[in-house]
């Protein structure tokens, strides 16, 4: 894999617990993967998700923001 990798995480999810992506994010530095990975502590699966009960707009706003400067950086042409 030779492109960067962006990474969204609730800590507490279930389908990919935090020591998961912990090994990811040090195995992505190990190989001298460029990576931005981040884990929200204390929030759910689907926090991004204004309609449902584990919403949580600071960790979505901030999660919205990092998505936004990595397309820019890596994906949009200039």
């Amino acid at each position: 894999m030779n492109w960067p990798v962006l990474g969204i995480f609730a800590d507490l999810e279930n389908g990919i617990p935090s020591e998961t992506v912990k090994e990811f994010e040090i195995s992505l530095d190990k190989l001298g993967i460029e990576n931005d990975i981040t884990v929200y502590p204390g929030v759910n699966h689907v926090f991004v998700n204004p309609s449902g009960d584990r919403y949580t707009p600071e960790e979505s706003k901030d999660a919205w923001q990092k998505t936004l400067s990595f397309f820019e950086n890596n994906l949009i042409s200039k």
